[in-house]
């Protein structure tokens, strides 16, 4: 059997360690491919950047184990930000398991950057009615907000201090694939003009354009991708990065093998052509 007639019957098991290896291998190297930046990215990156020392940061985290392909990575990227730059920030939840899941995003990264729950950021928890709670919320922060998740009163807890109402938030950041990022510009972003920015999955990101276009939003980190673009701009490898290298080397190598196998398949039948030309001459 010739080269060309091998490399069309490669055994797919072969194929298939290849391929494990191009989606495995990326998780545990630090490589990174440049993306191009989009502005509502950009946008979002440059207001927490310019955000004055201490200020404090409202987070929501509104998103379930069911999206959490694309707002872990974005939650992790923003609370990256808000740690590398010592911004206070509080994580509320609308979604059930979002509190836990915020909390371990939080907890796991505090150490790499030297704050410390209580002190640089607080989780409220969980909470239930979206619209009365925000109503309460803008107009006395530690009543409404009374304990943190492990049932500390948050008038406390030093990462408080000096925050009484709405008008103390310097930033409003909402991480959801649901559209709870409606009723913080009602009840929030509207009525106190706090620049807000938005997480979104991807499918939810077309909608929003809108308010960014209003000036509603001040920016937006659309889906997995806005994520990756996000971690670019902080300059680290997370996981959006990460999963965009595993998706791009196995893409490659999928390419590079339909390419193989139609190289041969052409070459080969020109061989054949070839040799079936000098057969039949005399």
């Amino acid at each position: 059997m010739n080269i060309l007639r091998l490399l069309q019957t490669v055994d797919r098991r072969f194929l298939y360690a290849l391929l494990l290896l191009a989606v495995t291998v990326p998780f545990f190297l630090d490589i990174r491919l440049p993306v191009p930046i989009s502005p509502q990215t950009q946008a979002l990156y440059n207001a927490i950047e310019n955000l004055p020392p201490n200020s404090f940061v409202l987070l929501g985290s509104d998103w379930s184990a069911g999206t959490r392909g694309e707002n872990r990575p974005q939650t992790e990227a923003v609370m990256r930000h808000l740690m590398k730059r010592k911004l206070r920030f509080a994580i509320l939840a609308f979604e059930a398991q979002s509190a836990t899941l915020a909390q371990d995003i939080a907890t796991r990264l505090q150490s790499e950057y030297g704050v410390k729950e209580g002190v640089n950021w607080v989780n409220w928890g969980y909470k239930v009615d979206v619209v009365n709670f925000l109503k309460a919320l803008v107009q006395n922060v530690p009543q409404t907000a009374s304990a943190d998740v492990h049932g500390t009163p948050t008038a406390q807890l030093p990462v408080m201090q000096g925050i009484h109402t709405a008008k103390d938030i310097a930033l409003l950041i909402d991480i959801t694939p649901s559209s709870t990022y409606q009723a913080y510009i009602q009840f929030v972003q509207g009525p106190y003009q706090i620049p807000m920015g938005l997480a979104p999955t991807a499918v939810m990101a077309p909608e929003a354009f809108n308010y960014l276009d209003s000036r509603q939003l001040i920016g937006m980190i659309a889906g997995l991708q806005g994520a990756i673009e996000y971690e670019q701009l902080l300059g680290v490898v997370g996981k959006a990065t990460r999963a965009s290298v595993s998706s791009s080397f196995a893409h490659l190598l999928i390419i590079f093998f339909i390419l193989l196998g139609n190289a041969a398949m052409i070459l080969e039948r020109r061989q054949r052509a070839r040799l079936a030309r000098l057969e039949g001459q005399p």
